[in-house]
């Protein structure tokens, strides 16, 4: 049977091409789409990734609540964010601000990871997945949480594993490189705006 044209990341690459506004905002909407949609990727990695999906899965809901209270002031995730900071609500455990702090690099350590793997062809899942973990996550996170983490990363598939359960597709590593280059780009803008006004914390 010939292999499908189109990829679990073709979806994913239409979507990130409606996230910014070309005013330098970044939509909120689709925003929050593409991380959902991100979702069954995240559940391809193993049971020891559920933890990641309620953490990912529980930001977006509590950014989209905010959004849906008045979304056309909300369009931009930075108007969530500038309202929060206006009000010296962004700290609060339960803030969007945090919500997409974290959110934010749960999506990098993910890129992090398909992009170790669309990179280095004979790379493990266990390698890219401990490489992302140390890059990204580990050092925000405390020593039990680390633990778990680690745990988790025991888990992944294998490499033939995980491209399998992606899906039989001709353009799979090629969407999979895209959608790793363009949303990782866009990740990149809403740390450099975190960080650059004190809210990488």
């Amino acid at each position: 049977m010939a292999a499908n044209t189109s990829s679990v990341f073709s979806t994913l690459l239409q979507h990130v091409g409606e996230i910014e506004d070309g005013n330098g905002g970044v939509r909120t909407q689709a925003f929050l789409n593409v991380c959902r949609e991100v979702l069954p990727v995240v559940d391809k990695l193993g049971a020891g990734f559920t933890v990641v999906r309620i953490d990912v899965n529980g930001n977006i809901e509590r950014l989209h609540k905010r959004f849906i209270t008045s979304a056309a002031e909300y369009e931009t995730l930075y108007k969530i964010i500038e309202s929060e900071v206006e009000k010296n609500d962004h700290t609060d455990n339960s803030s969007c601000t945090k919500g997409l702090l974290w959110l934010k690099r749960a999506m990098q350590f993910l890129v992090e990871l398909l992009r170790i793997l669309h990179a280095d062809k004979n790379a493990s899942v266990s390698t890219a997945a401990n490489a992302a973990y140390e890059k990204v996550l580990q050092p925000y996170h405390g020593w039990l949480t680390s633990g778990v983490f680690w745990g988790a990363l025991k888990l992944v598939p294998t490499r033939e594993s995980l491209f399998q359960k992606l899906g039989e597709s001709s353009s799979l590593e090629d969407d999979m490189g895209s959608f790793v280059s363009q949303f990782d780009a866009i990740l990149s803008k809403i740390h450099t705006y975190m960080d650059s006004n004190g809210l990488n914390f």
